[in-house]
């Protein structure tokens, strides 16, 4: 039994152990879970202290900028104070400037006007003492001009200065001024006329001063008509005048008319190639004086080229292109070329002068082999006779039949005196075309050839026109009609 209770006493005893375990663990397993949760809630809390803190700062940050611009304000306002201060004085300034300005201007007509006072007063004495007199002198003042220009004054609001002097006049001349009463009388009226004539010296300076300027010439106006005697038209200063025409120099004269030259010759220029280029062409179309242009057939702007030259006025020829004597050089669409016949060599003369029909007339280009042939120049020569033109022989050899053959067919021809721009540096054209002038004096005449590429040739004989004519000659194209069986060097 004994043993038995021990059993039961430990046992009691080593319960409340167990249960303290227990209660341990529990709490511990409880404070566990809660420290599990609450880390979480940690992070949180700092994240929301660290965006208090932030926008505490920015807080901080603004009251500080909000504090700073304040006292920049407080610093700059009596600064700006100051500086208006300054300007409403400094317009203030001015505008008292421009009022006394506009006072001592006013002035200065009313203080002439009033030097003929002391005369003003006599009148309005004789009209206190003899009333019966009132009704002439209304009269009169009715009559003058000065009343009318009273009126004026009124409407244009003038000062009051004109009321007393329109009587000044008839005062000495009246019975009235001569029984006058007393001094007492007198006195009494100077008084009153003292008295109205006050504001007359002083006048208030009105807001518009344009209508005041106006009557003060009338004030003068006034006075001399009152004296009857008319002022005096303003004399100019004869001194400034002078001053004034001095620098103007005299005008220069004219220079004596250049006698004009003795006819020294006539002048023909003949422009080749065109149909390769429109711009080109138009520095020729442009020329102040007439020429033939030559226009190759059979190239892109052939018949646009003839078109344009004749709406120009000037003469279009065919410029035929022939085979030289270098094989290798090629003359272009339809040439004339050997080993043709007759009858080839005029078909293919023929299609080139309908391409650019009308003309009056063909040259050739190239051509120093068959220009030397005679049956191919006398089939050629054949279709010029038979299409009523001319032909010009550009002599690209010397060895040409050209003129033999026309003599052998009774026909004109014409042959060229001078290439210009086979160099085509300025001075080596003028020197060509100096060589020209003086064939023309020589034989009367002179055809020269150039070449629409070479622009510089047509500023060259625009710039030389004027003095070509000055020297004598004459310019014109291509004459259609001469004597036959003749060789022609231009008209």
């Amino acid at each position: 039994m004994p043993e038995k209770e021990n059993k039961v006493k430990t046992s009691k005893k080593t319960s409340p152990k167990k249960t303290a375990g227990k209660t341990q663990s529990k709490t511990k397993s409880r404070t566990g879970t809660t420290t599990a949760k609450k880390k979480p809630r940690s992070s949180t809390a700092r994240k929301k202290r660290s965006i208090v803190n932030i926008i505490a700062a920015l807080v901080i940050l603004c009251v500080l900028l909000l504090g700073f611009n304040l006292v920049l304000v407080l610093k700059l306002v009596p600064n700006l104070k100051n500086s208006l201060k300054q300007g409403t004085g400094t317009a203030q300034t001015q505008v008292q400037q421009d009022k006394t300005s506009t006072e001592q201007k006013r002035n200065e007509p009313l203080t002439a006007a009033q030097e003929p006072s002391p005369p003003v007063i006599v009148p309005q004495v004789a009209a206190q003492a003899q009333p019966h007199t009132d009704s002439a002198v209304q009269q009169k003042r009715q009559n003058t001009p000065a009343a009318q220009q009273k009126t004026a004054s009124s409407q244009e609001k003038a000062p009051t200065a004109n009321k007393t002097t329109p009587a000044a006049q008839p005062a000495p001349h009246s019975p009235a001024a001569a029984s006058a009463p007393a001094s007492h009388t007198a006195s009494a009226a100077q008084k009153d006329t003292a008295k109205k004539e006050k504001p007359v010296v002083h006048p208030a300076p009105q807001k518009n001063p344009i209508p005041e300027k106006s009557v003060a010439p009338d004030k003068k106006n006034t006075a001399s008509k009152k004296n009857t005697v008319p002022e005096k038209p303003a004399v100019p200063d004869k001194k400034k005048a002078v001053q004034a025409v001095q620098p103007v120099q005299p005008a220069a004269k004219p220079e004596k008319p250049r006698k004009r030259a003795p006819y020294a010759g006539n002048l023909t220029f003949v422009f080749d190639d065109a149909g390769h280029n429109l711009d080109q062409l138009e520095h020729f179309l442009r020329l102040p004086f007439p020429c033939t242009i030559a226009v190759l057939p059979g190239l892109r702007y052939s018949s646009e080229s003839a078109r344009r030259i004749r709406k120009a006025g000037k003469q279009v020829i065919l410029h035929q292109p022939m085979q030289s004597v270098d094989l290798h050089i090629n003359p272009g669409p339809g040439a004339v070329t050997p080993g043709l016949s007759a009858e080839q060599i005029k078909n293919i003369v023929r299609k080139n002068l309908e391409e650019i029909w009308p003309v009056a007339g063909m040259n050739n280009h190239e051509g120093s082999l068959m220009t030397a042939d005679e049956a191919a120049m006398s089939a050629v020569l054949d279709v010029v006779a038979e299409k009523h033109i001319f032909f010009l022989d550009s002599r690209t050899t010397a060895r040409s039949v050209v003129a033999k053959v026309a003599k052998e067919k009774n026909m004109a021809v014409w042959e060229r005196a001078i290439f210009i721009d086979n160099d085509k540096s300025r001075a080596a054209m003028e020197t060509q075309i100096k060589k020209g002038l003086s064939i023309a004096r020589q034989k009367g005449s002179a055809i020269m050839i150039g070449h629409v590429f070479t622009i510089e040739l047509a500023e060259l004989l625009t710039e030389m026109y004027p003095a070509l004519i000055e020297d004598g000659f004459s310019l014109s194209a291509i004459a259609q009609v001469a004597q036959k069986g003749t060789v022609n060097f231009g008209n």
